[in-house]
């Protein structure tokens, strides 16, 4: 069934906001007396939710109280370094060219992934942004994509998952979705290759040239 949807990940999918969330991080551990953690330990930890990415750093002990004091110091930096990826805007301009129904869902917290995607001007090129805490879930229960299947009114069969890690495959693969991967993010290609050998991609332009022209 030819694709009439798709639903993008954020964060390496289609923008680096990693300066910003290193900086954000560094500041919240080392005021908690923690050592300073490293551009590529924080890379590496991304990918879920806030507290899942703190988990892996610091432990579970301290990692709510590492969060709450997250959310405002990530806020004064969010915009630091912040770029969109090569062929982000292109992908959804091209998805607005053909008729597809464009949306994001990430686990970055909804109010911050608007904020990104306004400032980018994503946003007019998208049907919504939903983050974590805009609903009880996270990815990648199958609820919550099934949710933004609600919203944009298509069904598993015809919508495609298009990120970055293996959480955004987990994703797709429980609500049964068509699913791309693209090694600009947090997983290098070959991390990628072992979960999706036949639909991982070096880049958006790739994925336009190659990959989308077959699935509509």
């Amino acid at each position: 069934m030819p694709i009439r949807a798709i639903l993008f990940d954020l964060d390496g999918t289609l923008i680096d906001q990693f300066q910003a969330i290193h900086q954000a991080f560094k500041r919240v551990l080392t005021e908690m007396g923690y050592p300073n953690p490293s551009y590529e330990k924080v890379k590496r930890s991304v990918g879920g939710a806030s507290l899942t990415t703190m988990t892996k750093l610091i432990g579970s002990e301290r990692a709510e109280e590492a969060v709450r004091r997250l959310r405002p110091i990530f806020e004064e930096e969010m915009l630091l370094g912040l770029k969109a990826l090569p062929g982000s805007s292109e992908i959804l301009e091209f998805c607005k060219s053909k008729g597809l129904k464009a949306a994001v869902l990430t686990n970055k917290h909804g109010p911050h992934a608007r904020t990104v995607c306004d400032h980018l001007n994503f946003s007019e090129l998208l049907c919504f942004t939903l983050g974590a805490d805009d609903t009880e879930w996270k990815k990648p229960d199958p609820r919550l994509t099934l949710h933004a299947l609600k919203q944009l009114e298509c069904n598993a069969e015809e919508t495609l998952y298009l990120g970055d890690s293996p959480y955004d495959y987990e994703t797709a693969k429980q609500a049964d979705l068509k699913c791309i991967l693209v090694a600009t993010g947090t997983h290098s290609m070959a991390e990628l290759k072992e979960l999706a050998p036949d639909s991982t991609f070096a880049n958006l332009p790739e994925i336009m040239k190659d990959a989308l022209p077959a699935l509509l």
